[in-house]
């Protein structure tokens, strides 16, 4: 399976390399499908992205050019397991084609991996997520690559409401190893062209912000998930009440049925974690077959040893009661949901 027709927005110096094989590593999938582009057009060469296992072209394949056509761009997106052998990455390496592979993360660990990482005639390149006041400076050049203006105070509270400051770090014996956004620069881009579109050519302000782009709540149930595997009983209840307060857009009954289903998915990967770990699965067999980022699971890794499986099953059939219970029962929702959630505290 194949997919196009991004946008464009690269800097020309990334593309200076004679590489015929490149690593795309980190978790900016935005800036890594726009650098694909720019190789592609650079090179005036075709582009096809190849993510599905079941349907998985053959290395030969790839390497292969016909004597008038076009130069090709090849992506491979998650499969780096299925092509780094050896034999199949020289040949990748002495390609006429341009073969990108892509992927978030890449366990050092294992030697086929150490040794494609030390390979000089392999260009590779680190895409990672602006943190920081670095969203800020990302927004002001993207508002201006689409020819629109923002003003400062527009710039910051976008980036707050995108959820800048809500970067989940992770720490080792007191050292942040790795940070994890809770943004994604596809959301970003987004929001800048419905805000542009919105602004009519005038600067972007804080007011049309605060109008157009919703918070980014995911930080928050996530954050409720962790005290509740904690056993925090306090702070979970008063992250409770303040997702229902944040959500003026909705009666107490709608923000409580978003609250649920937020919920139930968190608990639900909790569970899908344990079943992993019984399953004796290896920590980058789950980050395949999930997408997640190795931060998120250090967190459901943690949460899963904290529940009894039982328990999170009986969690999950009460908050899919609760569903039915709001549409049917005359009993305030926040009250139904603090009893819920106080019984597995």
């Amino acid at each position: 399976m194949f997919r196009n027709n991004y946008p464009i927005f690269y800097n020309n110096s990334l593309l200076i390399s004679s590489n015929m094989l490149s690593l795309l590593l980190g978790p900016d999938g935005f800036s890594k499908r726009e650098y694909i582009h720019g190789l592609a057009l650079e090179n005036k060469a075709d582009m096809q992205i190849f993510s599905d296992v079941e349907n998985l072209p053959n290395a030969d394949n790839l390497v292969q050019q016909d004597l008038f056509a076009k130069p090709k761009v090849f992506v491979l997106e998650g499969l780096i397991g299925r092509f780094n052998q050896p034999e199949i990455i020289e040949k990748f390496i002495a390609s006429k084609n341009h073969i990108v592979i892509e992927e978030a993360k890449l366990d050092k660990r294992l030697a086929e991996n150490k040794q494609l990482l030390a390979n000089e005639h392999i260009s590779i390149k680190q895409f990672d997520l602006p943190h920081g006041i670095k969203l800020n400076q990302w927004l002001v050049g993207r508002v201006k690559f689409y020819k629109g203006n923002i003003s400062s105070l527009a710039v910051e509270k976008l980036a707050v409401a995108l959820g800048r400051d809500n970067a989940k770090e992770t720490k080792v014996a007191g050292k942040i190893v790795s940070v994890e956004e809770v943004y994604n620069l596809w959301q970003a881009d987004s929001e800048i062209r419905k805000l542009i579109s919105y602004s009519a050519d005038k600067e972007i302000s804080e007011q049309d912000v605060a109008k157009l782009v919703p918070e980014n709540l995911e930080v928050d149930v996530f954050d409720l998930t962790n005290a509740i595997a904690d056993g925090q009983k306090q702070k979970a209840i008063s992250l409770l009440h303040q997702f229902l307060f944040s959500q003026t857009g909705s009666d107490e009954k709608g923000g409580i049925i978003q609250l649920n289903a937020l919920l139930s998915e968190q608990f639900r990967n909790v569970a899908m974690t344990q079943d992993f770990l019984a399953s004796k699965k290896s920590e980058t067999e789950i980050l395949e077959t999930t997408g997640w980022k190795s931060g998120r699971l250090f967190i459901m890794k943690k949460n899963a040893s904290r529940f009894p499986a039982k328990k999170i099953l009986e969690f999950l059939n009460k908050l899919a009661a609760l569903d039915e219970e709001l549409k049917t029962s005359q009993t305030p929702p926040k009250v139904l949901l603090d009893l819920i959630v106080a019984q597995l505290l």
